[in-house]
């Protein structure tokens, strides 16, 4: 009988256990399920390595990425991107842009700022009979940023930032812009050569590779091989 008790009683505690109302928990704002891909991001991307100077590595990919976007300004004493003056020229109270500057791909809707051959990727003199000029070009080539010379990401690049998620993304790119990113890619399928790649880093539509217009103004975030 008091194995029977015991039986019970044992039976009765992993009920209550089972059905134990558990609290629905934010972490740092977060919903249970974004903090679940919070994790799975940031184990995706431990490769990634902040170097605390306004740079990231990727040693497995061999790339030093800069942490802010174009026309942000590094902060060493709190590691973020809100060094430059907030907002933008014609938006002064946009604080959320931190100084991110749009550039064009190309001044042209043309091949003008890229390679012919594949992949057919930015560069700064054109080589067909049209003349342009590459503001994206200039915007990493020009930076200087600790003295090293940068330039523009490629699509494939971009995509080792993008898979382990927004939230992981946003833990080592403070101030990442909910827009498109250009890419060092001029589209192969468009003969004209009126579009290139972008990257989305919107959060409806985030890692998303679009195809844009080249003359329209989007974003960059700047890398360079490892040493």
């Amino acid at each position: 009988m008091k194995i029977l008790h015991s039986c019970f009683a044992l039976l009765a505690l992993s009920f209550f256990i089972n059905c134990e109302m558990k609290p629905v928990e934010n972490v740092y704002g977060l919903s249970p399920e974004e903090t679940n891909q919070l994790i799975a991001g940031l184990i995706a991307n431990q490769s990634l390595r902040d170097n605390g100077n306004g740079t990231i590595s990727d040693p497995v990919a061999n790339l030093v990425w800069q942490k802010c976007t174009h026309g942000q300004v590094f902060r060493a004493g709190f590691n973020d991107c809100l060094g430059a003056p907030q907002g933008s020229l014609f938006n002064p109270n946009d604080v959320n842009r931190a100084g991110a500057i749009q550039v064009a791909f190309c001044d042209s809707k043309t091949h003008a700022c890229n390679s012919i051959s594949y992949p057919q990727v930015i560069q700064g003199t054109s080589s067909i009979s049209i003349a342009g000029s590459s503001e994206l070009f200039a915007a990493c080539q020009n930076s200087n940023f600790l003295g090293t010379t940068w330039r523009v990401p490629t699509p494939l690049e971009y995509q080792r930032l993008v898979i382990p998620g927004r939230a992981a993304t946003l833990q080592y790119f403070p101030s990442t812009q909910e827009e498109d990113y250009w890419t060092a890619w001029s589209n192969q399928d468009d003969l004209p050569g009126e579009t290139a790649f972008a990257i989305s880093f919107d959060r409806q539509s985030y890692g998303v590779e679009r195809s844009v217009v080249k003359t329209q103004r989007n974003y960059v975030r700047c890398v360079r091989q490892g040493p």
